[in-house]
């Protein structure tokens, strides 16, 4: 539900509101691009690897079952995660008008579920009879794959992508001959690769990616093992998935949030500029705004969940615009924390050598005002919106000390002292 965001009561959206927040879902998802996955300088050290990997013990059951079944050991079902997903998935075949020629729902039996922590994505792999299919839900979202399509096989292999969403799903089929699965993927300039585990019986996986199938080409392989430092593609480029059964808006937000505003705007510009997807973006409420030379960034939260995405045109080489989002990966997220980011125009990036680096966190929405202490008489008072501050961090004298601490002082309207504490300064 809605009200577990913590967002604000419930108002009735205007039509062409609703009719552009389905075209933005939309978009991208019939026909995903070939992936890509950006290529870091050796310098940088940063290699994005394929988040999600499964793990735990995998929970099957019968609809009608009396328990559950231990099953496969490198997966885990969450019966009442499966249970809500698979209705939502229902509810909106329903309403598409397509389930008399779909399986129906007291025939459905979640194998797993993939839930990370950092993200609202939850896909839960569903077999009904002799068929297989995925449902995918997020915050707002329902999106389920055709168990009628059939699959596109790498070439050489019988894996296939089954569905692939703007949220970043990659689910489907691994080559029965492979006890494990390297999904590699590329965009404009990194590469990235990860071990996927094959779910038995059906050689099933799912793969929740930092990076857009819009703009990643995926291809995969059998899992080596092999540690080799260079990152080179696998030698079966893995085709775009079958159109979606259904993918909708199922849980129409209770507000519009504004995007009007210098910070809104440079959110959008950002986020369709990135590489790696926000799910749900439609519906975080913008914070705070940063400004530098040649480059912002901005905070955006939904419900505790809170996101950074930076950019512009010199945070590389300063002769094109680049972005980044950072999701709070945090699977504990107190009321005052430091989120996640990285110096803009950094020369080890390919940058200019004008180094800025953020020093942005999160706080109770109440707070007002964060007094922030780096040391050696640098004290900032950092502007503060929608419960998230956001400044550059100073320039401090001596070598870099990994323990070093920022003290923090969180304020309210009023004045009263919300937390007081330390946040690391790196």
């Amino acid at each position: 539900m809605t009200d577990d965001l913590g967002l604000p009561g419930r108002r009735e959206l205007p039509p062409e509101v609703l009719d552009n927040l389905r075209m933005t879902l939309r978009e991208g998802m019939g026909k995903p691009a070939r992936r890509r996955w950006p290529i870091v300088a050796a310098a940088a050290a940063v290699v994005l690897v394929l988040a999600g990997a499964l793990v735990a013990t995998v929970v099957i059951r019968d609809p009608d079952g009396q328990g559950p079944v231990v099953a496969n050991p490198d997966f885990s079902l969450d019966w009442p995660k499966a249970v809500t997903a698979m209705d939502r998935c229902w509810a909106a075949i329903e309403k598409r008008g397509k389930a008399a020629s779909f399986p129906a729902r007291d025939e459905w039996v979640p194998q797993f579920t993939t839930a990370p922590a950092w993200t609202s994505i939850t896909v839960v792999a569903v077999r009904a009879g002799d068929k297989v299919f995925f449902c995918e839900t997020t915050a707002i979202t329902v999106t389920v794959s055709d168990p009628d399509a059939s699959p596109s096989y790498s070439a050489g292999t019988k894996a296939a992508a089954l569905l692939m969403t703007r949220a970043g799903t990659v689910a489907g089929v691994a080559d029965p001959g492979w006890d494990k699965m390297e999904l590699f993927g590329r965009t404009a300039d990194t590469t990235g690769s990860t071990e996927v585990r094959v779910f038995r019986p059906g050689n099933l996986f799912v793969e929740i990616s930092q990076s857009k199938p819009s703009s990643t080409t995926y291809s995969v392989g059998p899992y080596t093992g092999d540690s080799n430092d260079a990152v080179t593609d696998a030698p079966h480029v893995l085709l775009p998935a079958p159109e979606p059964v259904v993918t909708d808006i199922d849980r129409i937000p209770p507000v519009v949030p504004i995007r009007d505003t210098p910070a809104g705007e440079f959110f959008k510009t950002c986020i369709a500029g990135a590489s790696e997807p926000l799910p749900d973006e439609d519906v975080y409420e913008i914070g705070t705004l940063l400004e530098g030379d040649g480059v912002k960034v901005v905070t955006a939260r939904l419900g505790d969940r809170v996101v950074v995405c930076q950019g512009g045109l010199g945070y590389r080489d300063g002769t094109s615009e680049y972005y980044r989002v950072f999701a709070d990966l945090a699977a504990e997220r107190p009321p005052v924390r430091k989120l996640s980011t990285e110096t803009l125009g950094a020369a080890e990036q390919g940058g200019s050598g004008t180094a800025q680096t953020p020093f942005i966190g999160a706080v109770p929405r109440a707070a007002t005002t964060v007094k922030l202490d780096f040391g050696a008489g640098k004290k900032v008072d950092a502007p503060v919106s929608e419960g998230t501050f956001a400044v550059w961090r100073p320039e401090l004298p001596g070598a870099m000390d990994p323990t070093a601490q920022v003290r923090v002082v969180v304020l309210d309207g009023e004045g009263k002292s919300l937390h007081e504490g330390s946040l690391p300064l790196y």
